[in-house]
């Protein structure tokens, strides 16, 4: 606990949040009184759970990403502070740069959201000539952070275009979202467009599309008793007609997706039901 309340004062201004799930029947006291005792600012939970986690043992970890995917599970000490850098250039909370500011505090809090990107682009290149040296000494500090970050994470789009084409997808998507109207923008749309025309990505977005479906199958399977066993007698007889939507589509993917990562994905969940 005080490796992660010393990350979380670390990185929490720039977008990285920890939710603590308890889960041995504490008080909500005794919880409170742990967190103060150990300086856990974050938040916590009482009677904590997380659908769809197989958790053995405690602690255990589970780090999301910006796009709410799991980046890696139960991380911890400098592999889980790597990570967490990583995926904060990934959000772009850190593209503000580290300040401080105080003239563009507004343009440092959109940034830090993460929309109208484009504007602020245009409103810091105004601003970087303003005759108050302080305004302009943050714009130029401001800018130059901005645009730094933004085009990284242009090149890591690009960087995975054909090895993680979905995936690209999805950065290209945020970025021309977020960069409208600024050249950064228009080139992550048309990048976003090729790959979506793109024959072989159409049929990894199929795959993807119809293995979430059957995700969400999954997840709405009652559990017998405490157990969600796939291969459990008990967990098969209740969820019956479920397991068979799963094993159906999961060899619809295959059939039609061939080579997809979604039909690798497939194959694997059908040998967990099958």
């Amino acid at each position: 606990m005080p490796q992660l309340a010393a990350l979380y004062k670390k990185y929490s201004e720039q977008g990285f949040h920890i939710i603590g799930l308890e889960c041995q029947n504490s008080t909500a006291s005794e919880i409170q009184g742990v967190a103060k005792s150990k300086g856990a600012g974050y938040q916590m939970t009482t009677g904590g759970q997380l659908k769809g986690a197989h958790v053995s043992s405690i602690p255990h970890g589970f780090l999301f990403g910006p796009d709410g995917k799991l980046a890696i599970e139960n991380p911890f000490g400098k592999q889980l502070e790597d990570k967490v850098k990583e995926l904060i250039k990934e959000a772009g909370a850190a593209w503000a740069g580290e300040g401080p500011y105080v003239k563009l505090a507004a343009q440092a809090a959109q940034i830090k959201a993460g929309q109208g990107l484009g504007q602020v682009l245009k409103t810091l290149v105004a601003k970087k000539d303003s005759k108050d040296a302080a305004e302009a000494a943050e714009a130029k500090m401001m800018f130059e952070a901005l645009s730094t970050g933004s085009h990284e994470a242009f090149d890591r789009a690009i960087a995975e275009k054909n090895s993680s084409p979905l995936s690209a997808i999805a950065k290209f998507d945020k970025l021309a979202l977020q960069f409208t109207g600024d050249v950064l923008g228009t080139n992550a749309k048309q990048e976003l467009d090729k790959l979506k025309n793109d024959p072989k990505v159409k049929k990894e977005l199929e795959a993807e599309t119809m293995y979430k479906q059957l995700q969400t199958i999954c997840d709405a399977m009652k559990a017998a008793g405490n157990s969600r066993d796939p291969k459990s007698d008990a967990f098969r007889r209740i969820n019956v007609q479920a397991i068979q939507q799963v094993v159906w589509g999961c060899q619809t993917i295959i059939q039609r997706c061939p080579g997809t990562a979604g039909a690798t994905k497939a194959q694997e969940l059908m040998g967990e039901y099958n």
